[in-house]
């Protein structure tokens, strides 16, 4: 029996080491982390290759005194588009990179979570071999504390493969080292600006700012074409370009309003979630603090004070979560938005 405790001792002590080390590892904040995949994206190369090109032809067009007016137009819009495009693509990586570091974040916390659970399933295998050997148990309560810490430690095995998937997953988005770990979790900011605010800058948004530029193109067209020297078949064709042109401007707009009335929505729900387990945390602490001060006054046991801490271990991961809900909903409502809302890497 004693030769039993004594390997699960070992292997506890095993698991908890690998574990601390792998978590100790070339730590990076997600600010970091962002700015990191903002100068390797590349998206966001190709994006700002594009802008250079288009801003330097759209310079040229209009500096042109024999560039006609329609290819002036063209010029703009694309150098308009590109920066749209940009934008997105630097919004884009912010997002990938927050679900990403928060994966990695919740995957280390995850392993301190489950090595806790592999200690207090390790100490019921030891209450019940004890219960055993006194008569207070049966053998059958022995195989299930066993079973039950057999779980445990496949959990916290497989803990770690997904600290080891996310950190790959964040190295290949930033461009940062294998073995990458997240040094925790920023504050996360108050979403400050409403929805119709929001909704105002919709026009910067790439689909809408192509759509909006085929319809000004297309208007032009039929300015250039209504007149007694243009044959009316071209007219026509031009005014059916600019009907076409016009649905697809709108299609665009409500497109992006809904996007963005969606991605506001889950922001609003996140927070409100977020409450809910800062809640629980809360009283989960207080309980902890309360049964620290009966285990003192011997009102329970040190068994029962552990079952407290795991609870309260629990609840701590559930906020976490929470909270990197809320940072991974920001980013999905700043990709909604074309404006960087996450409080990380500044203004996009």
């Amino acid at each position: 029996m004693m030769s039993r405790t004594r390997s699960l001792t070992a292997l506890t002590a095993a698991l908890l080491v690998p574990a601390a080390h792998a978590q100790s590892a070339a730590p990076v904040s997600l600010t970091a982390a962002v700015t990191a995949a903002l100068a390797n994206n590349t998206d966001v190369k190709t994006a700002q290759a594009n802008l250079d090109k288009a801003q330097a032809a759209n310079q040229a067009a209009q500096a042109d005194p024999s560039s006609l007016v329609a290819a002036k137009l063209s010029a703009k819009n694309t150098a308009t588009l590109a920066q749209a495009q940009l934008r997105g693509a630097k919004l884009g990586a912010l997002q990938n990179t927050v679900t990403a570091y928060t994966a990695l974040l919740e995957a280390q916390e995850n392993v301190t979570l489950q090595t806790l659970q592999v200690q207090v399933d390790t100490k019921n295998v030891q209450v019940a071999q004890v219960k055993l050997g006194i008569g207070n148990a049966t053998q059958l309560d022995v195989t299930n504390a066993q079973n039950t810490l057999a779980s445990s430690q496949q959990n916290l095995a497989d803990g770690k493969a997904q600290v080891n998937l996310a950190s790959a997953r964040l190295a290949t988005l930033t461009g940062l080292g294998s073995g990458v770990r997240a040094a925790g979790a920023p504050t996360v900011p108050k979403l400050t600006s409403t929805q119709a605010t929001l909704q105002g800058g919709l026009g910067n948004l790439s689909a809408v700012t192509s759509a909006a530029g085929d319809l000004a193109l297309a208007q032009l067209n039929v300015k250039l074409a209504d007149n007694d020297f243009t044959p009316a078949r071209t007219l026509q064709d031009a005014k059916t370009a600019l009907a076409n042109a016009q649905r697809s401007a709108d299609s665009a707009s409500k497109t992006a309003t809904q996007s963005l009335a969606s991605a506001y929505q889950a922001a609003q729900n996140a927070y409100e979630l977020l409450a809910v387990a800062q809640s629980r945390e809360a009283a989960a602490q207080k309980t902890a603090t309360q049964d620290a001060a009966r285990l003192k006054s011997g009102t329970i046991s040190a068994v029962e004070l552990q079952n407290t801490q795991l609870a309260l271990k629990k609840a701590q991961y559930a906020r976490l979560q929470a909270q990197d809900n809320v940072l991974t909903a920001l980013a999905s409502l700043s990709v909604a938005a074309g404006v960087n809302l996450t409080g990380i890497g500044g203004s996009i």
